[in-house]
Parts: structure tokens; C-alpha cells; sequence
């Protein structure tokens, strides 16, 4: 029993890492390049993106820590920044968190 629970923890706490360390459900804005934005959380192991009116949902890219995509639309976090491309009125470059973690001023785009 406490190998479960030894292992239970570990397999949480490798799913937090995956994502940057970002709750499931709990939506986080980014600002762009040409004053562009769009909000993002993470549901059901996917990157659910809002961007210029459409939402898309991005599973994550098999071995690559931290990207996103559907085939035609990609999201790219590394090194604290992000980018987001093939989503209408894109791409978005440049993006940076608008503010901490848990910002809820996520009205303004949601």
C-alpha cells in the first residue's frame, strides 16, 4: 500500500512538471508582439488556447516537453516566453505571461 502511494505521488508530480508547473483548469493570459494576446489552460491533458474569438484544442506533441498541437495550430512555451501559431489572426510571437500564475483577469479575453 504505501508503494502506491509513493507511486501515486510521483506520477502527480511528474504531470505538474509537464506543464510548466501550470494548474489544470486555471487560465493564464499571454501578451504578444502587435499588442496580440490569448488565454490558455491546461484540461483533460491538453492545452485548451483562446485566440482572436476561436478556441482550439492542442494535445500534447509525444516527446516534446512543453508543445502542443493539432496539426494546423501549435503552441510553443520554453524559457518563460511562448508562441502560438496557425491560430486564426496569428502568429502570436513573443508572448510573455500578463501576469503571475493564477492571474484571474482572464474576463478580459475568456
Amino acid at each position: 500500500m504505501k508503494r502506491m502511494l509513493i507511486a501515486a505521488a510521483l506520477a502527480l508530480g511528474a504531470c505538474a512538471n509537464s506543464s510548466q508547473s501550470l494548474a489544470e483548469g486555471e487560465r493564464y493570459n499571454w501578451r504578444c508582439n502587435d499588442d496580440k494576446a490569448f488565454s490558455l489552460r491546461y484540461a483533460a491533458g491538453a492545452a485548451e488556447v483562446y485566440a482572436s474569438g476561436q478556441t482550439y484544442n492542442l494535445p500534447p506533441v509525444s516527446g516534446q516537453t512543453g508543445q502542443y498541437s493539432n496539426g494546423t495550430v501549435s503552441f510553443v512555451e520554453q524559457g518563460g516566453g511562448a508562441f502560438l501559431s496557425g491560430a486564426y489572426n496569428g502568429p502570436f510571437e513573443n508572448c510573455h505571461r500578463a501576469s503571475g500564475a493564477g492571474d484571474r483577469s482572464w474576463w478580459k479575453f475568456w
